[in-house]
């Protein structure tokens, strides 16, 4: 089902929220990451220019650099070897599976996964979606912490991957409140380790990772593009993810690290994360527990099926800009959380108890913008919120009641500081 690699001892960090020590960075990478670190925060402060009239090439009007006559990104085909941090997670999983799905011309020569299964919701779902892994298209995932470079150097060694897609993080708005430091250690410092690591492989591997909506934060402007600033921070999870867009960006600078960031907004689907609206809603109606809207419940969320964000990964892992490039990824299709409420009561036939609370950190809508990643990816979702929640619901009520009570647990519930 799983790998696990052992420790190795490089130096020592402070113990996690689950009072492990987290594998360590190698020290070079710790001078990069501040840095970076203070790039990020100078761009927080200072903004962005306004944005000017664009024209020419479609690349330039996105304010992307064209890869040069000769300089290229290697295709996702039965010569690739592409490593997937996460690879138990949500996405990870769904991205790893899609991989293992295609034809003899284009499926990856080697899919390989590395994740912590730490326990911010529970790791019996991260070994569920491993073992499905294993079982249909007999892909590993190795069980160690990204930031051990000693384990990534080891995967590199024996397998010289040509594609590194990073989604392993620490994830979750309100999470990052009550737990910062486990988003300054995930967010920042085990980025940084595999970006520089990467950064110094000869020849360098395309490099996508998973930033988030949330960056655009408290921005007023709607639909969410590209284009606009980001200068309105809401919480310190996606101050962390813009903050890895700064770093990627300082790493094409210096190195000339080509990479992908992509924005997703509110994935989901079957194998979601627990914390998330569509199965904790799920799980907490079928139970008769009482569910918590926040500002009154007047919130709308770009709801995106895993199906289609599996899409828009895949097509940017063949995406060449000499810069370090960021994309939406969602429906583009804001749906408001009543209506998406209704639509699980009605597919469970019970009716939800709620309670309102009013919170600072939530974003009141979200609204992606994906004309950029249609026009240079060719990026179109199809899946509407009624198909996907019929496709996640079938899935769910194929689970036992004992496995979807246990899998809907974790960490993330806790109310504990650091």
């Amino acid at each position: 089902m799983h790998k696990q690699f052992e420790a190795m001892n490089i130096g020592k960090e402070p113990p996690d929220d689950n009072g492990k020590a987290p594998r360590p960075m190698k020290t070079y990478a710790a001078g990069a990451l501040a840095a970076a670190a203070a790039l990020a925060l100078f761009s927080l402060v200072a903004g962005s220019e306004s944005i000017a009239s664009l024209s020419g090439d479609a690349q330039e009007k996105w304010n992307d650099v064209p890869c040069p006559a000769g300089m290229e990104v290697p295709k996702v085909d039965a010569n690739s070897r592409v490593l997937v941090t996460g690879g138990a997670g949500f996405i990870g999983m769904s991205l790893m599976a899609s991989l293992g799905s295609r034809d003899a011309k284009t499926k990856p020569a080697v899919v390989i996964g590395i994740d912590s299964f730490n326990d911010y919701y529970a790791p019996a779902m991260k070994r569920g979606r491993a073992q499905r892994l294993k079982t249909e298209f007999g892909y590993d995932v190795i069980e160690a912490d990204v930031c051990n470079t000693e384990v990534i150097d080891k995967l590199f060694e024996q397998h010289r991957f040509t594609h590194v897609v990073h989604l392993a993080a620490q994830a979750g708005v309100r999470y990052s409140i009550t737990h910062p430091m486990t988003y300054v250690h995930n967010n920042y410092e085990c980025v940084v380790s595999l970006l520089d690591y990467v950064a110094h492989k000869k020849p360098q591997p395309a490099y996508v990772y998973a930033s988030s909506s949330s960056v655009y934060g408290l921005n007023k402007k709607i639909p969410f593009s590209e284009l606009h600033a980001i200068d309105h921070p809401a919480n310190l999870y996606g101050t962390s993810k813009f903050g890895n867009e700064q770093i990627a960006a300082a790493y094409h600078n210096i190195h000339g690290l080509k990479s992908v960031g992509l924005r997703f907004f509110t994935v989901y689907g079957p194998w979601g994360r627990p914390d998330m609206a569509v199965s904790l809603f799920t799980n907490k109606i079928e139970n008769g527990e009482t569910i918590t809207l926040f500002n009154g419940g007047e919130m709308w969320r770009d709801f995106t099926f895993v199906d289609d964000i599996v899409q828009g990964i895949e097509l940017s892992m063949e995406y060449c800009a000499d810069n370090a490039a960021v994309f939406n990824l969602g429906n583009s299709k804001p749906v408001k959380l009543g209506y998406f409420l209704e639509q699980i009561e009605k597919r469970l036939g019970v009716k939800a108890k709620f309670k309102y609370q009013a919170s600072n950190a939530e974003i009141k809508e979200t609204y992606a913008d994906v004309s950029k990643a249609h026009e240079l990816l060719g990026y179109q979702p199809t899946t509407s919120i009624e198909s996907g929640l019929d496709q996640f619901m079938a899935w769910y009520k194929k689970l036992d009641k004992r496995t979807r009570d246990e899998w809907a647990g974790g960490r993330f519930k806790a109310g504990r500081r650091r």
